[in-house]
């Protein structure tokens, strides 16, 4: 018995260091979430190896914000103060959707293109081509390991590229990223992810989604709460119109069955 003591105050100041550890842990994550640690801590901790510029594929985004389509930088250059990935201002009153998503990229594409970028830093940005980013996007990423890491941005990427040309993947995309983004690095995906697909929606004729979509952004991010996620007034000024829009809007055209 007496053996057994001895092992026991051995190993208690190592269990108490553990749970130190994870309170400590707990605490900061808190601290991130309201906003009282800077961005540089966010991005330093954040386990990203890269960031990638992406807009809508939609002709209302503006020129200055669509030239940085596929713009590749490293998590220090993100974290800079008043950081901002455009040369010129937007042109469209802020109302063009520019995501920064965070990549590990343990996959061969996004090993590429990190080695590019770390290669480049002394001699310029590092800019995707649509092929290019394509080609990443299509790479084996959900059978790497950091794909748990990385699954929102890569389905964010996916949808802001595929508006046109697969829509429904696109917004089977948004509706994963406000479904299951909770990481830091995700959050700020969420509110692009919904102003997107609450434009995407009625294109399609669901009106009634679109409403359902909107009435839940209003309840996830109530207007007597702020944080560092949540939707800028222009943003939420955007989202008041599109819901006057839809309310007066006409049904949408019954499906014609089809014909023998």
């Amino acid at each position: 018995m007496f053996d057994s003591m001895i092992e026991i105050s051995d190993i208690f100041p190592y269990l108490c260091g553990l749970l130190g550890l994870l309170l400590l842990w707990q605490y900061h994550e808190k601290q991130v979430l309201a906003g009282r640690i800077q961005a540089i801590d966010i991005f330093d901790r954040s386990g990203m190896r890269m960031y990638i510029c992406a807009t809508p594929d939609d002709e209302e985004i503006c020129e200055a914000c669509r030239e940085v389509n596929g713009l590749v930088l490293l998590p220090s250059q993100v974290a800079r103060k008043d950081f901002s990935p455009l040369q010129k201002p937007c042109a469209n009153a802020g109302k063009c959707i520019v995501v920064l998503a965070g990549l590990y990229g343990a996959w061969l594409e996004a090993r590429s293109v990190v080695g590019r970028l770390r290669a480049t830093v002394r001699t310029g940005p590092l800019k995707l081509s649509e092929p290019e980013i394509s080609a990443l996007l299509n790479g084996k990423w959900e059978s790497c390991v950091s794909a748990a890491t990385d699954r929102c941005s890569v389905q964010m990427l996916t949808a802001l590229s595929f508006e046109k040309s697969f829509p429904d993947s696109a917004i089977a995309g948004y509706r994963h990223v406000i479904e299951h983004a909770k990481e830091v690095h995700d959050l700020p995906l969420v509110v692009p992810a919904y102003l997107r697909l609450t434009e995407m929606l009625p294109r399609q004729g669901r009106i009634n989604e679109a409403m359902e979509l909107i009435e839940e952004f209003d309840n996830r991010f109530p207007r007597n709460k702020t944080g560092p996620y949540y939707p800028k007034e222009k943003q939420r000024g955007l989202m008041s119109i599109k819901k006057t829009r839809l309310k007066t809007a006409p049904p949408a055209p019954k499906p014609q069955p089809a014909q023998a």
